[in-house]
């Protein structure tokens, strides 16, 4: 499936950045372009696409990026920060994840893990300005409402960014819109169900996710919503039944899911679901991480002939 990309005018001075095929460590942004100057949303993994998404930016305003919004800590939406010249946002927890892979040297185990993927000028960069439940930004005459979800989705410091007047939502990766498998082994699986629905009670048109295309409307919405009630559903029998997380994954039928991108990540999010069946905290780091990731890795060799 091909989906409309580059930077697309959503509204007046509002613009989702898309890439091609959303997938590891390919992400979405955006820009909202006012009378004085512009904010962006998320940085991208490496300089090459940062420097393109900035030359997009470039053709449509000359006005200076004075901020830049990130939905969360991974390093597709924060690795380029570095290269806006802007003051940088995110909610309190995304800031101390942030500081947590620094001090592990994460990036290092990234790079082994996709050797395929380009990580050239990537850097952690920790935010200047953080929030714990909401802030408002005003570009001209529109509000730009910053709103952290309030619970462990995605990860734990999920931020969505709603423009009333615009009636558009960037979701970060709280929203992997269809054909992208949603992924939610950093934070819940619960979780992520319910902030689907509450992005779809907003009053918005305009949805751009973290990954894949804009979605006109709430569809992307409830497919993947139904994508992670399937699965927790699924894995809730498997898991009655005594199978291991890895085996359970592998028993599932993906069904209407089979051909969405990534599917591997199946692994990942029934690992999560195993661990909030077994009582434990939402968002909580998992004790078998590299287990689950090699599962992951040996899933999609495993399936890359189907």
């Amino acid at each position: 499936m091909e989906w409309r990309i580059g930077l697309i005018e959503l509204d007046k001075g509002v613009h989702a950045y898309i890439q091609p095929r959303g997938t590891w460590f390919i992400a979405n942004a955006g820009l909202i372009v006012g009378r004085d100057f512009s904010i962006v949303i998320d940085s991208l993994t490496n300089e090459k696409m940062a420097l393109d998404f900035l030359s997009s930016i470039r053709r449509v305003t000359d006005k200076p990026i004075r901020f830049l919004i990130n939905t969360h800590y991974h390093g597709d939406h924060t690795w380029t920060n570095h290269l806006f010249n802007a003051i940088t946002i995110a909610h309190v927890n995304t800031r101390r994840l942030i500081e947590e892979e620094m001090r592990m040297s994460a990036m290092r185990l990234y790079e082994k893990l996709f050797p395929e993927i380009d990580f050239s000028g990537a850097r952690y960069t920790l935010q200047d300005l953080v929030f714990s439940e909401s802030l408002t930004l005003y570009v001209g005459d529109k509000s730009v409402e910053v709103k952290y979800i309030g619970y462990p989705a995605h990860t734990i410091g999920d931020a969505y960014i709603y423009i009333p007047d615009s009636r558009v939502v960037f979701a970060g990766d709280l929203l992997f819109a269809e054909p992208c498998t949603p992924f939610v082994l950093f934070g819940s699986v619960s979780g992520s169900i319910e902030a689907l629905d509450n992005l779809a009670s907003l009053n918005a048109d305009i949805y751009v996710p973290g990954h894949g295309p804009i979605s006109y409307g709430r569809k992307a919405l409830y497919r993947a919503r139904d994508y992670l009630t399937y699965i927790r559903d699924e894995a809730w029998r498997l898991f009655k039944e005594g199978l291991p997380f890895n085996e359970a994954a592998r028993r599932i039928d993906l069904r209407e899911f089979a051909n969405w991108y990534d599917k591997e990540r199946v692994v990942g999010n029934v690992a999560r679901a195993y661990s909030e069946f077994r009582g434990e905290r939402p968002g909580a780091p998992l004790q078998n991480l590299n287990e689950i990731i090699l599962e992951m890795n040996r899933y999609r060799q495993y399936t890359q002939d189907d």
